[in-house]
């Protein structure tokens, strides 16, 4: 009978098995499937420690690590300075704490002073700004709510999301299309969802370092030499 192992065993498993009478057939790994057999070995270890808990399990973790240690060529005594710094800072485990929660509470001053501020930079804008201030204004007030750095894939779907949410506004009040009265509050106000479709298209503008203005001016200038007469001229 054949027993399949595939797996790494200690150095000296092969001779054990073969002063039994028995064969074995093995092979010497190369150095990347080493590793890789180390780390499996090492949780094999440890699951197998959990199991009983028993000394001879420690031992042989202890054993599998030792391993690593030298392969990896890993200073042994850093790693207890490493250890050490760590425990001084933030302590070991031999208190039994089991963290169940955080409650973080906020700053209320600081919280009140980014409202106080972006209140200042409202009043700054009105009827009479231009595009560019507007876009400046959104520019300031995202970086102030923390959204500044948000990678583009997400406002590109959060702009999605907004241009959906609109066209449930204008399907609830402009249309004969059915909604589902059960969700009636998630169909909102269009002057609401046409801010916030802006709002995040302005984003976008700013994050690619694009004028808005300036980006609609260029498509005007096109937009007025095209033809827009929607039936075909047709030749005799």
């Amino acid at each position: 009978m054949i027993y399949k192992y595939n797996k790494l065993v200690r150095d000296k498993i092969p001779e054990e098995i073969e002063n039994q009478g028995k064969e074995c057939k093995y092979e010497i790994l190369d150095d990347e499937k080493y590793s890789k057999e180390l780390d499996k070995k090492l949780l094999e270890e440890v699951n197998e420690y959990i199991s009983d808990h028993s000394e001879k399990e420690m031992a042989d973790v202890q054993e599998v690590l030792k391993a690593i240690i030298k392969y990896r060529n890993i200073d042994e005594k850093r790693v207890e300075e490493l250890r050490k710094a760590k425990e001084l800072k933030k302590g070991g485990f031999y208190n039994k704490i089991y963290l169940t929660e955080v409650l973080e509470g906020k700053n209320e001053k600081q919280e009140q002073n980014k409202i106080n501020t972006q209140e200042g930079l409202l009043t700054n804008i009105d009827k009479s700004s231009t595009l560019d201030e507007l876009q400046e204004y959104i520019r300031s007030v995202i970086r102030i709510r923390g959204f500044e750095k948000q990678e583009i894939e997400k406002t590109m779907l959060l702009l999605l999301e907004e241009t959906g949410e609109l066209a449930k506004a204008i399907r609830k009040d402009y249309t004969d299309m059915r909604i589902d009265y059960k969700k009636l509050n998630h169909y909102t106000n269009i002057e609401n969802e046409i801010a916030d479709v802006f709002i995040v298209l302005t984003c976008i503008c700013n994050k690619l370092n694009i004028n808005l203005f300036d980006a609609v001016y260029k498509k005007e200038t096109e937009n007025v030499t095209r033809n827009w007469d929607k039936k075909e001229n047709k030749n005799g």
